[in-house]
């Protein structure tokens, strides 16, 4: 109940997580999109106030050549620099019609468009005096354009300056906004690499648990199988176990008193085969304990592929003859040894033995072979039988806990792999399946002991 509270604990702040992850990561998106647009508009106006700044310097300096033109013509009567004095006139205006177009396609809103009757009525006045002797009266013209002229440079210095003025305060609020979203941004790419590294953890205590929770759930379904057949298996051998004991000591003293008497050799045979078969159903009792044993707290020790063989063989031989079933134990390496928990071995490959029976029962060809080996440290059984191999379809899921493929008939409970796989693993090696072989072949790995 503890793991499965922790399980769900766990999923509830894993979603809760991955939401958060996901706002952070929406917020920093739609953040660094509103920061990058305004700072977009933010240079579109320092732009326009340097277009601004440019364009009124330039139409100052434009009306200042054209008043001392105008001053150089009227005191040297020269007529070519009063023409170069309305060249730079018509060069101031046609300075303000770009700058009024440039601001206009900007969405900028300026005063420029009040300024420009007064100068094209400044330009005609300034006409007036071209083509023509100069004389005193024109000096009133000169000094109502210088005038104007100077009024107008006013009017532009005045706006320069507030241009500038506006453009330092446009700076320092793009400063202060960036700094402020730099903190902002820095602070949410800082929760954003936590959450993924809190992320990540998760995903692996959520993995562990779940590999755990599987354990749990084989070790529970076995440890119930293994109690009742515990508790079946110790009443049958008490059962058995008391007349075998008294069978077994009166064949020893019937066989004591039949050599005294001299009892012919045939006799003895029979008695002999008898104590031979007494013998074999005190093995199959030990065997049936050794299968319903749990061992998950025994100390693991070495133990030779001979023991293994031997202990094979007291086990499914009344069996295997029994249903007719060859069976063989081939080994390269009888005397190497593994550190195991004897009984968990022996129990994994009954029961890899036990699903090939089940699976050959009704085939004409009935064989079931081990065979051991070493490699790269590493002591390998090959588990086959007569059968064609398992369907590709069924493959993936052979060691998922409660998949089979016995019948109701066979009453399959999709156990036997899963706990085989599982003890396997505590052994630090594996249980796989052998697909490339032609018939049905599993293949256990277990580390050389040392």
């Amino acid at each position: 109940m503890k793991s499965l509270s922790s399980s769900n604990h766990l999923k509830k702040n894993y979603f809760f997580l991955n939401i958060a992850f996901i706002l952070s990561a929406l917020f920093i998106f739609i953040g660094g999109n509103w920061s990058i647009n305004t700072n977009k508009e933010s240079l579109q106006r320092v732009y326009s106030f340097r277009l601004f700044s440019r364009g009124h310097f330039q139409v100052i300096t434009a009306n200042t050549k054209a008043m001392n033109f105008l001053n150089l013509g009227f005191k040297n009567s020269n007529q070519e620099q009063l023409v170069e004095g309305i060249t730079h006139l018509e060069t101031s205006l046609g300075f303000i019609y770009s700058l009024q177009s440039e601001l206009d396609m900007d969405n900028v809103n300026s005063d420029l468009d009040k300024l420009i009757p007064r100068f094209e009525a400044l330009i005609e006045l300034y006409e007036t005096l071209l083509d023509r002797k100069l004389n005193s009266s024109d000096n009133a013209i000169r000094e109502e354009i210088n005038v104007e002229l100077t009024e107008l440079n006013k009017i532009f210095g005045h706006a320069e300056s507030n241009f500038w003025i506006k453009r330092a305060k446009e700076f320092e609020n793009i400063r202060r906004r960036n700094v402020l979203f730099e903190r902002i941004y820095w602070i949410l790419v800082g929760s954003f690499t936590l959450g993924v590294v809190i992320l990540v953890y998760l995903t692996q205590e959520r993995a562990k648990l779940e590999n755990e929770l599987e354990n749990q759930k084989i070790q529970m379904v076995s440890n119930s199988r293994l109690a009742a057949l515990g508790q079946f298996s110790a009443s049958v051998a008490h059962e058995i176990n008391n007349p075998l004991t008294v069978i077994l000591w009166r064949l020893k003293s019937l066989r004591g008193k039949a050599q005294e008497r001299g009892l012919d050799q045939r006799s003895l045979k029979e008695l002999q085969s008898i104590e031979d078969n007494s013998n074999r159903i005190d093995n199959i009792i030990k065997g049936i304990k050794t299968l319903s044993y749990n061992a998950d707290s025994d100390k693991f020790s070495k133990i030779s592929i001979q023991d293994i063989k031997t202990q094979l063989e007291d086990i499914l031989t009344p069996k295997l003859e029994l249903l007719e079933m060859n069976y063989q134990f081939t080994s390269t390496c009888f005397e190497r040894t593994i550190l195991a928990r004897e009984v968990q071995i022996i129990q994994v490959l009954v029961n890899l033995i036990n699903n090939s029976v089940d699976a050959i029962s009704s085939l004409p060809q009935k064989w079931v072979n081990i065979n051991s080996y070493t490699e790269n440290q590493n002591v390998v059984f090959t588990i086959t039988d007569s059968g064609d191999g398992i369907p590709k379809e069924n493959r993936n899921q052979l060691f998922d806990l409660f998949f089979t493929t016995k019948s109701k008939e066979n009453k399959g409970t999709g156990i036997g792999l899963a706990l085989a796989s599982q003890i396997i693993k505590n052994h630090k090696g594996s249980l796989t399946y052998n697909a490339s072989c032609k018939n049905t072949q599993f293949i256990i790995r277990i580390p050389l002991a040392t």
